[in-house]
């Protein structure tokens, strides 16, 4: 051993050691606190991460939501533009169905004028030619004087007697 005291192996091996006992702890210490500072910001990152997935699970839950509700809303749009629809055809048959019963009824009128000014107008001819007829008879039968006074006679109540 008293040999290895005066070896400067010997020596240099003891003093490297002696050395690396005094650097470990300042080392230690160095690493340590860098390990933590890393391991502190990949927590920190882990910690970001799950706040933006919650976000992000919140924020695709609201649009699902808004999603939703448009798509309620465009049905309740259909529905309503269907309702409108059928409203409106309904409107449309009974107001055909009105002017053709006022068409129908004023050509029933037409028909009923026309008819009441045909049969006027028949009346009218009748008596005309009833007159004509009566006018020759009287003609042919009453002559002189006597027949001129009673023709005038019967002409002037031929008119109040047709009123």
């Amino acid at each position: 051993m008293e040999e290895a005291l005066h070896n400067p192996a010997f020596w240099v091996g003891v003093s490297f050691f002696i050395f690396l006992a005094i650097a470990f702890k300042p080392a230690k210490k160095a690493i340590l606190g860098a390990l933590d500072g890393k391991i502190a910001e990949i927590k920190d990152q882990v910690e970001e991460a799950a706040r933006l997935r919650d976000e992000a699970q919140a924020l695709l839950a609201e649009y699902e939501r808004k999603q939703q509700q448009a798509s309620k809303h465009a049905e309740e749009m259909v529905d309503a533009a269907r309702k409108e629809a059928e409203e409106s055809k309904s409107r449309a048959e009974a107001d055909l169905n009105a002017s053709l019963d006022r068409q129908r009824k004023l050509a029933l009128e037409r028909i009923s004028m026309a008819e009441e000014k045909a049969l006027r107008e028949v009346r009218a001819a009748a008596a005309e030619m009833a007159i004509a007829a009566t006018e020759k008879l009287v003609t042919d039968r009453v002559a002189g004087e006597d027949g001129d006074k009673l023709i005038d006679r019967a002409i002037k109540e031929l008119g109040s007697k047709l009123h």
